[in-house]
């Protein structure tokens, strides 16, 4: 019995759909047949005209999936797609019973949690009858994804599938296979099911295929996450200097949750995004001078076996500014936001004449204060709000600096860009800071050719 690797669900409505889906790069599919607009549809298919194995589910409506038949018509359909090609079938746990000639997936599904009694549910699902195992539930703490990647680490009597839901639980798709889990889900067209990844995202973003257990595991810490380009750019650059790590998104709405759990998930490091530049601070065993100086962790490593955070946002302003050749001393900068990245703005601008500082409340008047450098260190005008500005009307200042990367024009700098001020993106900073990173995880140089350019 082999494994599957990564699996591509497919969702179509019509069979024609199905089979004309884009499965390249892929190892097995899961076939929806409950998302066919007539499941019954699927009893003449042929699914062994797949160049690849098939799973057949046909999930009801009681049990996550969109079929409204009974469980006998669930039953019976997946029967005949065994007859007629399918390797695997994926039945509840409860109900699982032989469906020759496929191997039986026996799979639990809980789309709002992850329950308590997981190592339990875990036991009955080995129990049932089928070859496989699957546990696939909703993640919404950073303890739900040690819970679930747990299993893996266990001795199982059978092969076992984890997929944890939602975007907080994305991490166990990603390095899933690694820890021993027998095969993993990624979308085509649609998502099957909450958080699932694209096969593109997998396979490009995420070098799926390059992960192993002894790989070591970094990522973007914030909430939220969504937007960030950091796992795109840091995975290219591991890739070209052919080191053995992988860097993924790490959403936490917890802090302490996510400090808690993220040694034991495998995280060897992390970046640190808003809102938890400060709020991460307690939970490291010590920080840089340079962290200490701002106030604020953008970085953190693993020493010893503890935790340090470091800036490099300092770094990723002096650069950005640099670029365009501004130089604040003497200079009178005011900068929009009071958070991590403000801080680092503050320190990067030592020696200007004057700084000052703007509450959220104050930011309305930032385009009337007369000053040779703005700066915005506030995520108004980031990806998806890219029509929004955190100025209105005319700009008094000689250079407009965005720290939002995301989009690399934002509206503020699209907006100065018309009143014919010098503009500075923050995608200069943010590929001068994420260099930055790369060598402290790495104590190695930064590949130019990938932290030159998104």
């Amino acid at each position: 019995m082999l494994s599957g690797n990564l699996c591509v669900s497919l969702t179509g409505e019509t069979l024609q759909d199905v089979f004309a889906s884009d499965i390249s790069g892929v190892d097995c599919v899961e076939v929806r047949l409950d998302y066919l607009k007539n499941p019954l549809d699927s009893l003449n298919a042929r699914w062994d005209r797949f160049p690849v194995p098939v799973i057949a589910t046909c999930r009801g409506k009681e049990r996550g999936g969109l079929f409204d038949g009974s469980l006998e018509e669930e039953i019976r359909i997946l029967e005949v797609a065994a007859r007629n090609g399918a390797r695997w079938v994926d039945i509840d746990y409860r109900y699982a019973r032989p469906v020759p000639p496929a191997e039986v997936i026996a799979s639990y599904h809980n789309f709002d949690e992850t329950p308590a009694d997981l190592t339990s549910i875990a036991g009955q699902a080995f129990a049932a009858g089928g070859k496989i195992a699957k546990i696939a539930t909703q993640v919404n703490r950073w303890d739900d994804n040690r819970r679930l990647l747990s299993l893996l680490a266990a001795t199982n009597p059978k092969p076992l599938i984890v997929a944890g839901m939602g975007d907080i639980g994305q991490i166990t798709r990603i390095v899933g296979l690694s820890r021993g889990s027998f095969l993993s889900y990624a979308a085509s067209n649609r998502q099957a099911a909450p958080g699932q990844l694209t096969v593109k995202e997998m396979l490009d973003t995420y070098k799926f295929r390059r992960i192993q257990r002894s790989t070591k595991l970094l990522g973007i810490l914030g909430m939220p996450v969504g937007h960030s380009l950091s796992p795109v750019l840091h995975n290219r650059a591991f890739a070209a200097a052919n080191l053995d790590f992988a860097y993924v998104k790490l959403p936490a709405p917890d802090i302490k949750d996510f400090a808690e759990n993220a040694r034991t998930v495998g995280l060897a490091g992390f970046s640190v995004t808003i809102p938890h530049k400060v709020a991460i601070m307690p939970y490291l065993s010590r920080v840089t001078p340079a962290a200490s100086a701002v106030g604020a962790v953008n970085t953190v490593s693993e020493e010893g076996g503890e935790w340090v955070g470091d800036n490099t946002d300092v770094h990723g302003v002096e650069a950005a500014l640099k670029s365009v050749g501004f130089d604040p001393r003497g200079k009178k900068v005011v900068v929009m936001g009071r958070g991590g990245g403000a801080k680092a703005a503050i320190a990067a601008v030592q020696g200007a004449r004057e700084v000052r500082v703007l509450s959220r409340a104050e930011i309305a008047e930032a385009g009337r204060i007369a000053c040779d450098l703005l700066i915005n260190a506030t995520p108004v005008g980031m990806y998806p709000n890219v029509d929004t500005s955190p100025v209105d009307g005319q700009i008094q200042a000689d250079v407009v600096f965005d720290m939002v990367y995301n989009p690399a024009t934002t509206a503020l700098l699209q907006q100065a860009a018309a009143q014919n001020k010098k503009t500075v993106s923050g995608t200069a900073m943010f590929l001068a800071q994420a260099a930055r990173q790369f060598e402290i995880w790495t104590g190695q140089p930064a590949p130019a050719e990938v932290y030159s350019r998104l």
